[in-house]
């Protein structure tokens, strides 16, 4: 069982940096001064979800980490 929780951690690691990178894409674009208004609207709008999702999968990431380790507390 270990690892495939080491597996769920090492993929989730990526995904928050693929997400990372997108984030990083997409403000490059918005800050090159070649994007409309309504395209500048909507890639904030997308790097707000990027950013978010990315926060939200470290914050369960730690969470589910925190779950683990006390449950090995109490069964020691």
């Amino acid at each position: 069982m270990i690892e495939e929780w080491d597996e769920v951690k090492h993929e989730v690691k990526l995904m928050v940096g693929l997400l990372s990178a997108f984030h990083d894409d997409l403000s490059a674009a918005e800050n090159s001064g070649a994007l409309t208004r309504s395209q500048i609207a909507f890639v904030k709008l997308v790097v707000d979800w990027a950013l978010g999702t990315a926060v939200r999968i470290e914050q369960a990431r730690t969470d589910a980490t925190k779950d683990e380790t006390a449950e090995e507390g109490t069964t020691g």
